[in-house]
């Protein structure tokens, strides 16, 4: 078995792993009850899965020898910026999930660490200018 067959079956197994971190992430959201579980059950596609899955896409390319030095770079920076989307974009969406009052499934647990915030009524909009 040459290296280039290690490399290939090492890409292979890398994209394995993030599909399954993506399925388990899918059975994960369809198991949810609420939709601040549903945004936290993102987590282990958007921060592992999709990283496995561009690395091990620069893996096989380096398997086959089409790998430059510009595509390992853009390989890195795409999995730092998945990582860094990936956070605001759940921040955002935990945020406006909790801000919409939904009611939340009682196996949530809410903030333990400090005082429910009251928020206002989203229907109350009709005395401002």
């Amino acid at each position: 078995m040459s290296g280039s067959d290690v490399l290939s079956v090492g890409g292979g197994i890398l994209f394995v792993l993030g599909s399954l971190f993506f399925l388990v992430t899918a059975v994960g959201i369809l198991r949810a009850q609420d939709a601040i579980s549903r945004v936290n059950n993102l987590s282990p596609a958007t921060g592992v899965g999709l990283p496995l899955i561009i690395i091990g896409a620069a893996v096989g390319d380096l398997s086959r020898g089409e790998l430059g030095v510009l595509d390992a770079v853009m390989a890195l920076l795409a999995v730092g910026a998945a990582l860094v989307v990936s956070s605001v974009a759940s921040n955002m969406l935990g945020r406006a999930a909790y801000r919409s009052q939904c009611e939340l499934d009682p196996r949530t647990i809410s903030n333990a660490l400090g005082p429910h915030e009251t928020l206002p009524d989203p229907g109350a909009h009709e005395g401002r200018d």
